[in-house]
């Protein structure tokens, strides 16, 4: 029992080494570079999602800690979940950072939840070939009454339009995207006024930032982008939550399958479950995805282990496949009963005070030889004739 319990102790203390070099090396990353006088760019790609807005504001609160002096978020999404987009403008909106949101790159979208983060950012930006627009909100399940949707179309047109008159566009327009899905082009929107400027990449974007005024929580601050360097996040950084517990999943797939203990695949299990767990709005902050996938992994160990092991590991029995069985082998035994002619070579032994199972490859054995343990397999003993 003491040895398995030294197995297992050292099998979870890997797995958690695992577990963490995957999940926080991307924070690692991050904190050993400095971003003091730089760009600190994040991206917003695909359907915003909890866990997508909690890196964009981890990203925001690393990027104020380190003293950028301007954030970058690149845009294109289709559009996504409605409280992790007013959290995200609330972020944007308290951030002592310059925000600048740019849709890029060409082709790229910011439709639906996408227009409401672009119109919140301090400067709004657009590559050519790219879209905005399109904010009616979207309801994903069930029948809506007509009453319940038209509050939901007016509360999500005033909070654009408020959106626009603190940073001074076109609250008409942005106005009608809601209520009339309407989408324009980046020529479209700068002519209108909905969008501040337009740029092919980044290096054009900050020449045209350059000596720009944004109103900064009440102040005034005036852009100097000539001397400033670009800060991209590490590369663990710009992968979603999903994406990192999905390795993390594979990887101990890969353990179970070079170490065959029938433990590593419930891990993998557990990592699987807290990956869908933080797509479907699991907060990543507090731990709360390390102690889901702590807690997921053990019941998935301990309930289904013990039932179906034998159909991994099988029921071949391992001979002398511990210190204890080794220290049995050659030790003497007395006979207790069997191994007579009515059960040649099956009976019970005792050993250090406890009977045990008995087999011999000898019939008979008389009850004044000395006996001895030849074997171990399971809690059954092999003797011999000594």
């Amino acid at each position: 029992m003491g040895i398995a319990i030294r197995v297992y102790r050292q099998f979870f203390k890997h797995i958690l080494q695992l577990s963490v070099l995957i999940i926080w090396s991307g924070n690692a990353l991050a904190e050993n570079n400095s971003v003091g006088g730089s760009i600190f760019i994040s991206e917003l790609s695909q359907e915003v999602t909890q866990s997508q807005v909690d890196k964009i504001k981890d990203d925001l609160q690393q990027a104020e800690s380190n003293g950028a002096s301007l954030f970058l978020l690149k845009i294109n999404t289709p559009g996504g979940l409605l409280e992790p987009t007013r959290a995200l403008i609330q972020a944007i909106l308290d951030s002592p950072v310059p925000v600048v949101g740019f849709v890029a790159p060409a082709g790229a979208r910011a439709s639906s939840a996408g227009t409401y983060v672009l119109s919140a950012c301090h400067i709004a930006a657009m590559s050519p070939a790219t879209n905005v627009g399109s904010a009616t909100p979207v309801i994903l399940y069930g029948d809506v009454e007509a009453d319940m949707r038209s509050k939901m179309v007016n509360d999500a047109a005033a909070q654009l339009r408020s959106l626009a008159q603190l940073r001074g566009r076109n609250a008409d327009w942005l106005e009608q995207s809601v209520t009339s899905a309407e989408n324009i082009t980046a020529s479209e929107a700068l002519q209108l006024n909905v969008i501040d400027l337009v740029a092919v990449n980044t290096d054009e974007l900050l020449a045209a930032l350059h000596g720009r005024e944004v109103d900064i929580q009440g102040g005034r601050v005036v852009l100097n982008t000539t001397s400033l360097k670009t800060y991209q996040a590490a590369p663990f950084e710009n992968v979603s939550p999903l994406v990192l517990w999905t390795l993390l999943g594979v990887a101990l797939v890969i353990m179970e399958l070079m170490v065959t203990k029938f433990i590593a695949i419930f891990f993998a299990g557990g990592a699987f479950i807290t990956g869908i767990a933080v797509w479907a709005g699991l907060p990543t902050t507090n731990g709360l995805p390390i102690i889901l996938f702590t807690l997921s992994s053990l019941v998935l160990l301990f309930a289904i282990r013990a039932r179906f092991s034998h159909l991994f590991v099988g029921t071949e029995t391992v001979h002398g496949d511990s210190e204890l069985n080794s220290e049995m082998i050659g030790a003497r035994v007395t006979l207790v009963s069997g191994f007579e002619k009515g059960s040649p070579g099956i009976g019970q032994v005792m050993y250090r005070g406890s009977n045990w199972q008995a087999r011999s490859a000898t019939g008979v054995i008389a009850r004044d030889k000395v006996v001895v343990i030849s074997d171990v397999q399971s809690n059954t003993l092999w003797i011999e004739v000594e």
